[in-house]
C-alpha cells in the first residue's frame, strides 16, 4: 500500500486535454505582449472551452442585459481573461471527473464537483460586484479547490487496493491526507494566478506566503464557513419562523445572499457541467 501511495503522489501528472489548454492559456495570458487575438486563437483550438466560455458569457451573472454573445472574441471581451481561465479550468476538471466514472470513486468525485461549484458561486458573491478582480479570482479558486481530489481518484482507479467495491474508506483516507496538498501542487504546475496558488497552499500548510493574497484567503474562508448554511440548512418557513442570519450579516442580507446563491448555482452548473452524470 505504501508503494502504491508513493506512486500516486510522486508520479508524473498525465493531464487530459483541458488541463493542457489551461497551462497554455496561462503562458499566453501572463505574457504582456499577448493580445486578445492571441487568446482567441488558443481558445478556438479547444471546442469544449469554446462551448463553456460562450455559455458563461451568456448567463445572467456575466450578461445581465441578456444581449446574446455568439463569438469567442466577443465572449472574451464580455467576461475578461480571468473567466477564460475559469472556462478552461471547468473543462479540465470535468474531464478529470469523467475519468473517475469507475470503481468506488464516482460518488466521491460527484460530491467534490458539487462542493467546488458551490464554493465558486458563494465566494464570487461574497467578494461583491465592487471588487470585480477579487470576485473573478474567488470564483476560479473555488472551482479548482478540489482539483487534487479528482486527480487522485482517477489515478487511484487503476489500483484494486483503492478502487474495489469495498475500498471506499481507504480511498477516503487517501483524499483526506493528500487531496489538499495535491491541489496546491497541481495549481502551481498549471500556472494558476499566484494569489490562488498561495491560498491553496495556505489551506494545506496553515500559513500564507503572500500578503497580497490575504483578501482572497479571507473571502474563501468566509465562503467555506457559510456554505453549509447557504446550501444545506433548512430555510425558515412561516410567519413566526426566525430568519436565517449568516455570520457578519443581517437577516435580510443573508436571505438575499441565499436566494442569489441558489439561482447562480443552478445557472453555473448548467453552464459548466461538461459530460455530467
Amino acid at each position: 500500500m505504501v508503494a502504491v501511495e508513493h506512486d500516486l503522489l510522486a508520479g508524473d501528472a498525465q493531464f487530459p486535454t483541458g488541463l493542457k489548454v489551461l497551462a497554455a492559456l496561462r503562458r499566453v495570458l501572463d505574457d504582456p505582449d499577448s493580445s486578445a487575438s492571441d487568446v482567441t486563437t488558443l481558445v478556438n483550438a479547444e471546442p469544449l472551452v469554446v462551448a463553456r466560455l460562450l455559455r458563461l458569457a451568456n448567463c445572467a451573472t456575466f450578461n445581465p442585459a441578456g444581449v446574446e454573445v455568439l463569438s469567442v472574441e466577443h465572449a472574451i471581451q464580455r467576461v475578461g481573461f480571468n473567466m477564460v481561465r475559469t472556462a478552461a479550468a471547468a473543462v479540465a476538471i470535468a474531464q478529470l471527473r469523467v475519468l473517475t466514472d469507475t470503481g468506488c470513486g464516482v460518488e466521491l468525485a460527484d460530491a467534490a464537483w458539487l462542493r467546488s461549484v458551490r464554493l465558486s458561486v458563494l465566494a464570487r458573491l461574497l467578494a461583491g460586484t465592487r471588487q470585480a478582480a477579487l470576485a473573478d479570482e474567488a470564483g476560479l479558486c473555488g472551482l479548482v479547490s478540489e482539483l487534487g481530489t479528482f486527480y487522485l481518484i482517477q489515478r487511484a482507479a487503476r489500483y484494486p487496493s483503492y478502487s474495489g467495491p469495498t475500498q471506499r474508506p481507504v480511498l477516503q483516507d487517501l483524499l483526506v491526507r493528500h487531496a489538499a496538498s495535491t491541489t496546491a501542487r497541481l495549481a502551481a504546475t498549471l500556472g494558476l494566478p499566484d494569489a490562488i496558488v498561495a491560498v491553496l497552499r495556505a489551506w494545506h500548510e496553515g500559513g500564507l506566503d503572500s500578503e497580497a493574497a490575504r483578501p482572497l484567503l479571507e473571502c474563501m474562508r468566509r465562503a467555506v464557513q457559510a456554505m453549509p448554511l447557504v446550501f444545506d440548512a433548512p430555510q425558515p418557513a412561516g410567519p413566526d419562523a426566525a430568519p436565517l442570519a449568516l455570520p457578519g450579516m443581517a437577516a435580510p442580507e443573508s436571505a438575499d445572499l441565499v436566494r442569489q446563491a441558489g439561482q447562480a448555482l443552478q445557472e453555473l452548473l448548467a453552464a459548466l457541467d461538461v459530460g455530467g452524470r
